[in-house]
């Protein structure tokens, strides 16, 4: 039995139970996670987005790297240096949160909502539409 903090898995049925709330509604967990797997779905996906944060990681990482190199040749750059070196240590824990973030999206869930991305958008479009006078 599931503990009443913990989102149903989304379905189909699910959102468009989501989709038809009222406008202005309070939001649920459920409502929050669609729009958060939405949006990762939007940008290609869970592996498209692990890729991305991995590379931009590395990237990241190699000019903090080219920088530390730079001022190690010079003196009186300790400061610099541990605090680039601190930097490439909270870019390594974003990405890591990031990336535990996306592999926490089910697989079904992921397809799910691509599947129902018609419906998604047309739910937006409506809230965009500015009613008849």
């Amino acid at each position: 039995m599931r503990g009443s903090n913990v989102p149903r898995s989304l379905t189909p049925e699910i959102i468009s139970q989501l989709l038809a709330q009222p406008y202005g509604a309070t939001r649920s967990a459920e409502y929050e996670r669609l729009m958060e797997i939405y949006c990762v779905v939007k940008a290609g996906g869970t592996a498209a987005q692990v890729t991305a944060a991995q590379q931009l990681q590395a990237a990241e990482q190699a000019n903090l790297e080219a920088e530390i190199a730079q001022l190690s040749s010079q003196a009186n750059t300790a400061n610099q240096v541990a605090a680039l070196r601190q930097e490439i240590q909270e870019v390594q824990r974003s990405v890591a949160h990031r990336v535990a973030y996306l592999q926490s999206i089910d697989p079904q869930e992921e397809r799910t909502v691509h599947d129902c991305l018609p419906a998604i958008e047309a739910h937006f479009a409506q809230l965009t539409t500015p009613p008849p006078q």
